[in-house]
Formats: C-alpha cells, sequence, structure tokens
C-alpha cells in the first residue's frame, strides 16, 4: 500500500492493467479445457471496467473498507491459483513460478477494484421504499414458474426425473429397504405423503410420482414468489426485477430441477424461503405476523430435509443471537425454538424409531479422498498403516476407481464390507493414521482437497447439472416422455444455454460464492453490530440463490 502512494496514478494503473491481462493469459489454457474460462474473462473484464472508473474518481474512497477489500482480494487471487495448480507443475520451473506469481498478483488486481467499485457505487439504503400491490408480483412469478414447470411435467418428462437417490427413497417408503437418515428420513416421509395419495387415488406408480412433483414445482413457485416480493418491497430496481424472474422461471436448471425426486431440490426451496423470511422479519417488511409462518416452514425444511441443514441453521441462530439479541428478541426465541425442536426430531426421536443416522464415510468423504490419494499415488505405507486402512477399503481396488472430482467411486466400490463398523469402533486408530499421513504427504493431502471443493469455491467446471431419465425400478416406474413440439422447444432451449459460453458464468456454483461473499463484505459495517445496513447484503444474496 505504501508503495501504491508512491507511484503516480497513471502508472499505477498501467501496472494494474497489465497485470489482469497478465492474469487472464496465464489462466487462457483453460479455454481449451473443460473448465470455464469465460469466468474468469467476466471477472477480468469487470476489473478493467471498474479500474477505469476508479481512475477517472480518484476522490471516491470505500471509508475504512481498505483492508478487508485487499485481504478478500488476496483470498480470491489464491483461490484461482490453488484451483489450478496443475497449470504451475512443477514450481521449480521459473516459467511456471513466474506464472504463479503473475496469477496471484494479477488475481489481486481483478478483485480490488471490483469490491472498490461496489463499495463506492452501491448506495447504502437507509428505509425501504414503500411500494404497492406486491402480491401481484408473488402471484405473477408464481404462475408463471408453475405454467412452465408443470407444462414440462406433464408433456416432456412424465413422470419426472428419478436418480438412484430417488430410487432409494422409494425403496424405504415402499417398505423394501429399513429407513435410515442416509436419505434424509423426514424428506422421505415427505415424498411418502405424497406418492400414498396418489395410489389411492389414480392407483398407479406413476401418476403418484408425477403428483409429488407437482407439489414440489408449486412449493418452488411459491418460494420464487416469495423471494422476487421481497426484492420488490425492499426497492430492487425493475430492471434487477425482470432479470432474477428469467433466472427463476426459464433456467433450464431450475426447469429440470422442479421435476426431480431428489432431497436437494425442496431443501433448496426451503433455503430460499427461510432466508427471504429472516431478511423480512430483521428489516420489518410487510407484517411481521405472516412473515413467521413462511420462516417457521423454510427453517424447519432447512433443518429436516438435509442432515446438514440443522447444523447450518445452528450456526444461522448463533449469529443472529450476537448481532440481534437486544433488537430481535422474538425472533431469536422462535429460531431457538425450531432449532430445539428440529433437533429432537432429528435425533432422539429417529433414535426411538431405530432409525440410523448417516454412515461415518458419509461424514468423512474428504479425509477418505484424501487418504485414497495418497494410496493412488503409491506412496509408502507403513504395515501398520496398511493394515488398519486395509480393514476399510480394498486397497487394489481404489486406485482402479479413484476419481479427483468426487469421492462416490471410493465409497460404493472400494469400501469393503464392514469397513463402516472398523471405522466406528476404531476411529481413534483411523484418525492417528490419516494424522500420519497428511504429516508426512500435505501436498497430497491439499490437492485432494482443491479437487474434490474447488467447484464450490472457484470459478466454474464442467460437471453434470441435472440428468434425466427414470433409475431401473421393480415399481414400473418408467419414462413416458412427450416428443411433440412442446419437446423440442424446451430441449432446443436446454440446449442453447448449455452450450453457449457466455451463459457458462449462470451455472458457476464458485462466481455465485464470490459475488454473495462480495455482497456481504461491501455491507458488513466497520462499528456497527446490527443488520441496519444489511438490505443490499440479503437482497443480493436472495437475487443469486436461483444459479448457486
Amino acid at each position: 500500500m505504501m508503495l501504491a502512494k508512491k507511484i503516480s496514478p497513471k502508472t499505477l494503473l498501467v501496472l494494474q492493467i497489465g497485470l489482469i491481462f497478465a492474469w487472464l493469459t496465464v489462466l487462457s489454457p483453460l479455454s481449451v479445457t473443460d473448465t470455464y474460462y469465460s469466468v474468469y474473462l467476466l471477472c477480468g473484464l469487470a476489473a478493467l471496467v471498474c479500474l477505469w472508473e476508479r481512475f477517472r474518481n480518484p476522490e471516491a474512497r470505500p471509508s475504512g473498507r481498505r483492508k478487508w477489500i485487499l485481504g478478500f482480494s488476496c483470498l480470491f487471487s489464491l483461490a484461482v491459483t490453488l484451483a489450478n495448480y496443475e497449470l504451475f507443475e512443477p514450481l521449480s520451473v521459473l516459467e511456471h513460478l513466474l506464472d504463479a506469481v503473475l496469477c496471484l498478483l494479477g488475481g489481486i488486481c481483478v478483485g480490488y477494484p471490483i469490491l472498490h467499485w461496489m463499495n463506492v457505487r452501491i448506495p447504502r439504503q437507509t428505509r425501504i421504499p414503500r411500494r404497492e400491490h406486491p402480491g401481484r408480483i408473488f402471484w405473477g412469478m408464481f404462475l408463471a414458474v408453475g405454467v412452465i414447470n408443470l407444462v414440462y411435467l406433464f408433456c416432456v418428462r412424465y413422470p419426472g426425473v428419478l436418480t438412484t437417490d430417488s430410487a432409494t427413497t422409494l425403496e424405504q417408503l415402499m417398505g423394501d429397504i429399513p429407513y435410515d437418515n442416509m436419505m434424509p428420513f423426514w424428506h422421505t416421509m415427505t415424498v411418502k405423503v405424497f406418492v400414498e395419495l396418489g395410489l389411492a387415488v389414480f392407483g398407479d406408480m406413476n401418476a403418484a410420482v408425477a403428483l409429488f412433483h407437482a407439489a414440489q414445482i408449486l412449493f418452488l413457485a411459491a418460494c420464487f414468489g416469495f423471494a422476487l416480493m421481497t426484492l420488490y418491497q425492499a426497492g430492487v430496481p425493475r430492471w434487477a426485477l425482470g432479470a432474477v424472474a428469467l433466472l427463476y422461471g426459464i433456467q433450464p436448471y431450475n426447469i429440470a430441477y422442479s421435476v426431480t425426486l431428489w432431497k436437494d431440490i425442496p431443501f433448496a426451496g426451503a433455503a430460499l424461503l427461510f432466508i427471504t423470511a429472516l431478511y423480512r422479519l430483521v428489516k420489518q417488511v410487510g407484517r411481521p405476523g405472516k412473515n413467521y409462518v413462511p420462516f417457521v416452514l423454510g427453517a424447519a425444511g432447512l433443518c429436516l430435509w438435509r442432515t446438514n441443514g440443522l447444523l447450518a441453521f445452528a450456526i444461522t441462530a448463533l449469529v443472529m443471537l450476537a448481532f440481534l439479541r437486544k433488537r430481535r428478541p422474538k425472533l431469536l426465541a422462535v429460531m431457538l425454538g425450531v432449532l430445539a425442536v428440529c433437533w429432537v426430531l432429528m435425533y432422539p426421536l429417529l433414535g426411538l424409531l431405530g432409525i440410523g443416522q448417516t454412515q461415518p464415510v458419509e461424514v468423512l468423504s474428504v479425509p477418505l479422498q484424501q487418504i485414497s490419494r495418497v494410496i493412488v499415488n503409491q506412496r509408502e505405507l507403513t504395515a501398520y498403516q496398511s493394515d488398519v486402512l486395509g480393514q476399510i477399503l480394498d486397497l487394489e481396488r481404489v486406485a482402479q476407481v479413484y476419481d479427483p472430482l468426487t469421492v462416490d467411486p471410493i465409497k460404493y466400490e472400494a469400501l469393503r464390507f464392514g469397513g463402516q463398523d472398523f471405522l466406528r469402533s476404531n476411529l481413534g486408530e483411523c484418525l492417528s493414521v490419516y494424522l500420519q499421513l497428511g504429516l508426512r504427504y500435505p501436498l497430497d493431502y491439499l490437492k485432494a482437497w482443491i479437487d474434490e471443493t474447488k467447484g464450490y469455491w472457484n470459478g466454474g467446471y464442467c460437471y453434470w447439472i441435472y440428468t434425466q431419465g427414470v433409475y431401473p425400478n421393480s415399481y414400473g416406474l418408467e419414462a413416458a416422455y412427450g416428443t411433440g413440439f412442446l419437446a423440442s422447444v424446451y430441449g432446443a432451449w436446454f440446449r442453447y444455454v448449455e452450450k453457449l459460453e457466455i451463459l457458462q458464468p449462470l451455472t458457476s456454483i464458485g462466481l455465485q460464492v464470490w459475488a454473495i461473499v462480495s455482497c456481504t463484505l461491501v455491507n458488513a459495517p466497520k462499528k456497527r453490530k446490527e443488520c441496519g445496513s444489511a438490505p443490499r447484503c440479503m437482497r443480493n444474496s436472495v437475487m443469486l440463490i436461483p444459479s448457486s
């Protein structure tokens, strides 16, 4: 920072522009791989625009936030560099080392001007403007999403999309395999209500599953409408409302997910419902009494429809407790009450019902992948380490099925019978071996962690977004997919969006994470410890949810 003060503004501008172009050049080999280079290109171009704006208005300063902006810019740069470590291997080669340094410096020059512009240009809102007839926004969004997705379900993808997880859920609710919380029990119970109702009314499994998908569509449409109405009431510009409506309504993955029997779909809707209702309660949008209904419903879905949702809700409750304990005691009391009830439903009650919890390998997926990387790289193991790991994994099979992007092949194809029981009863020994290997082969562990998780915190990677088809089953479920005009229209639209590189940022989870964290950083007050200046942060986060 001291060096920057001694350099003339024009020289500093040229240096930063040069580093941004160097950053894009270093990462350019990714343009011929399955990585979404367009995400980096978008960030680079945005940085150049923001940098020019900053040069034209040098008097604009983000008061009291320079260190935070610089710190986040460094994290952003480090994330990009680590995620693409293969470009810089081996670092012993001077050219690769230089590329790594340019990538680090260029990433800082990309992140800093964007955050600077957001801090200076996005106006802080002191009060929420009053807008008339918010209900029209809700019903318009609800009807639009409902019609688009219901037409897709009944005319193109009847009775919906069923994956391997869907098959497991159906097997449990039909009584062919015992219930467990691997597929969240309460999500299975939700599906069971509609499937049994459908069987009673229609006497056909296809119609029963389609009934559940129709209910899921209406639930998601209501969540989207509620979020858009809240943005409207919060004073979001109309052009931005239109953009959000398009993301919710016609993005292929939103349409495809709405007809997929999978726990993550209603869970995502519940998360959106919870976040939106929380914002309304904190900012006193609408009537508080009515806002508590979607708040409790969203919180319950967040906690019960996915096993790690309860943890996310608990962390949120702790944050709210730290910032709002004096200003919103009623809200905190409701949150703690929901947390207590959901904890009882998830643990003591399931224990009384004899329903097993998530298996250890699900919780320890990342450590399992890291150990597998050590085995695949043929690192030396002691006899003790081989013996312990051999009780859990087929060590020869690990090398054959290992996939750096997902741990599923290891869990399903290399895990020994009884390995889960050994892991559960000998957790201390297994942890000791894990730490020993981590200390001895830290780079293997780091690379395994990067490859397994980078899609969540960096750019975008070509990976399946949604599936199609009906997984083989013994319940008479079969795809009766349409082939007419409507099927052609939906199919053409899906293919167009997926193949157009300019739209790749819309399917980049990492980009959405960067944007949400940036909005949070921009809106985090320096001295005030309440959420009084949080509207833009929460509004922007809600806007980004459909693309994450």
